[in-house]
């Protein structure tokens, strides 16, 4: 078979150009060797996602060392995508934290269609699985993943988690 006239396969869900796919998955792995510098990150892997059709890179956080050991929760953990686009136009991600009382948060850069007043680039929370999504625009000062990583998790997660955890715990 001419190799130039194989069939692209992508099996991550996104683009189905290989350049495309192949750069989501360098940022993947990039985020990867970086989320396991975070002293308080146990472990990383990789999982499908909800809808089974693409994967996401999730960190297990020991509670007792993040954010200075302010949070109270037995586990929690960070997931982490990233949609490439074409020149032009912006990547997508998210950095979304959750714990498993329900507490979850998250900074994304993604559209929400049936919700236009949601800004492309927002924080969102809510304190139990069953109650609705706060959103607030973001303006972010890093624009690369790994920049945009340590951002997340070094400056504006622990400042959240001190919220939380602190005058707002439920």
């Amino acid at each position: 078979m001419d190799l130039m006239q194989a069939p692209v396969l992508v099996s991550d869900g996104g683009p189905t150009s290989i350049e495309l796919s192949g750069r989501r998955d360098r940022i993947l792995h990039r985020l990867q060797v970086n989320l396991r510098q975070h002293p308080a990150i146990k472990r990383t892997q990789f999982q499908l996602t909800r809808l089974g059709n693409d994967h996401e890179l999730v960190g297990q956080f020991d509670t007792r060392i993040l954010a200075d050991g302010c949070v109270r929760a037995e586990s929690a953990k960070l997931v982490i995508n990233w949609w490439t686009h074409p020149d032009g136009i912006d990547d997508q991600f998210v950095f979304h934290y959750s714990e498993p009382a329900g507490f979850d948060c998250g900074w994304h850069r993604q559209p929400h269609p049936n919700e236009p007043d949601i800004p492309f680039d927002h924080f969102q929370y809510r304190f139990g699985a069953d109650d609705e999504y706060q959103y607030k625009g973001v303006d972010f000062i890093e624009d690369d993943p790994i920049g945009l990583f340590w951002e997340v998790s070094r400056t504006r997660l622990p400042k959240i988690l001190q919220w939380r955890w602190g005058e707002h715990e439920e």
